[in-house]
């Protein structure tokens, strides 16, 4: 191994130590969330053992529902030497409300299937003809956006 390139990890390493698969690293390399700190002569990406807390970070982020672009937002704070804090709560706020339009909507997803399953099943036994594949899905109605 090259001197330079002593302590540092490979990113075989640290997808073993994050659980996350190497294919992901180089996603997150490709759109700026991670950096190698060195490539060798045969192009293995490395990186420093601080760089498992920011991918594991990332992980985290990832599952409260943060996006990658608002993660890479995040990062950028703490870069620019400011607290990120704020923003983490100002998109926390934002998702908060996007949760809750969703479940509205979920809610009215699960009434009409109710309705649905209550008027057709009885239906079950009805063969399709040219004009209808199943009664139950052929009566909903389309919502135009």
């Amino acid at each position: 191994m090259e001197n330079s390139l002593k302590g540092l990890l490979k990113i075989g390493e640290i997808a073993k130590i994050t659980g996350i698969a190497v294919s992901t690293l180089r996603y997150y390399e490709a759109i700026g969330l991670v950096k190698p700190t060195d490539k060798s002569s045969a192009k293995y990406r490395y990186y420093k053992k601080d760089d498992v807390q920011l991918i594991v970070f990332v992980k985290k982020a990832q599952n409260i529902g943060f996006k990658l672009d608002e993660i890479k937002l995040i990062l950028s704070e703490r870069t620019s030497g400011k607290s990120p804090c704020p923003k983490v709560r100002d998109l926390a706020q934002t998702k908060i409300l996007e949760l809750r339009e969703k479940i509205k909507d979920l809610k009215l997803i699960e009434r009409d299937l109710k309705r649905y399953i209550l008027n057709c099943c009885h239906e079950e036994d009805s063969k399709p003809d040219e004009n209808n594949v199943c009664k139950m899905i052929d009566k909903v109605k389309v919502k135009r956006s």
